[in-house]
Parts: C-alpha cells; structure tokens; sequence
C-alpha cells in the first residue's frame, strides 16, 4: 500500500469514528499525541526518561474506562501501521501504562527477551500488575531485562543471552 493510499485510509477510517464513536475517537487522539511524543522522545533521549516522560503521575480520572477497552483503543489506533502508528510493543505499553495510572491501576512496563530460531534474539515489552501480565493474549516467556518504573541498576548480563 502505497503511503498516500494508508493516509487515505487513516483519514477515513479516523472520520467514520467520530461519527460512530466520538467518546473512543477523543480517547484515540489522546493516545495519538502520546504516541507522537513518545516517538519523538524515544529517539531524543533515553529510554527511561522517555518512558517517564510519558508516565506522568498517578491519579483518578473522572471518567472510568475498562483497561479492556483501553487497550482495544491503542491497539486499534497502532494497527493503522501509518507513520509512527506501527503495532510496536513498548509504544503500546508506555500509553497503556500511562492510561491505567490514571485510571488508578499501578503497572510496571516490563521488557525481555529470548532466543528464536537460527541464532535471533527477539524482544517484547508487556506490562505487569502485582507480578502478573496484563492485557496480553499469551503469557510472555521472556528473560526480563529492564523495568519501568523501577529503582534498580541495570544488569548487563541479564541482556546477554547465549543461544545454547
């Protein structure tokens, strides 16, 4: 698809949700500037302030929205695979992180990775709540590397794995 034809389709499918929707496309423009600020962020400073960057503080929003529904909201915003809309795991558990805090859901952003096939080391970022993944359709099986937010120093050797 060519990129005037996924700005067509970004357009129109934005419009058809204000008409159908305009509760969830407000929440989806929220979620795009934070998607826009993270991916600038994310590629002028570190990681970690990024990420914090985009946390914000804890606190209760007025209006209550299931953490389902919230992540149906960034999924359906990123698939539209346009610009620096593009189904990537970390963006979809920073903006999650930040919505469920103020939703008064205290998460952690967890990053890891494993070994695949061939020698490749694939990665994935997934959030946790009390130890536990949340919104994830399969359990991740991944050696975790860094977390946010979290007090503890770096470990290299947690990021080095050797493929056996």
């Amino acid at each position: 698809m060519t990129p005037l034809a996924k700005a067509f389709n970004f357009a129109r499918r934005a419009t058809r949700k204000f008409v159908s929707d305009p509760r969830e496309a407000l929440l989806l423009c929220r979620m795009a500037w934070w998607v826009s600020v993270l991916s600038v962020a994310a590629r002028c400073c570190s990681l970690p302030r990024a990420l914090a960057l985009i946390a914000g503080k804890q606190r209760k929003a007025a209006d209550i929205i299931e953490p389902e529904q919230l992540a149906r909201s960034i999924d359906l915003l990123l698939s539209a695979n346009f610009l620096m809309f593009k189904p990537i795991c970390w963006k979809r558990a920073a903006v999650l992180h930040r919505y469920l805090s103020h939703h008064g859901i205290t998460t952690r952003i967890i990053f890891g990775v494993r070994n695949e096939a061939a020698g490749k080391v694939a990665g994935h970022a997934w959030l946790e709540a009390d130890g536990e993944p949340m919104l994830e359709s399969t359990p991740p099986e991944y050696v975790v590397t860094y977390r946010f937010p979290s007090t503890e120093r770096l470990d290299p050797q947690l990021a080095t794995l050797r493929y056996e």
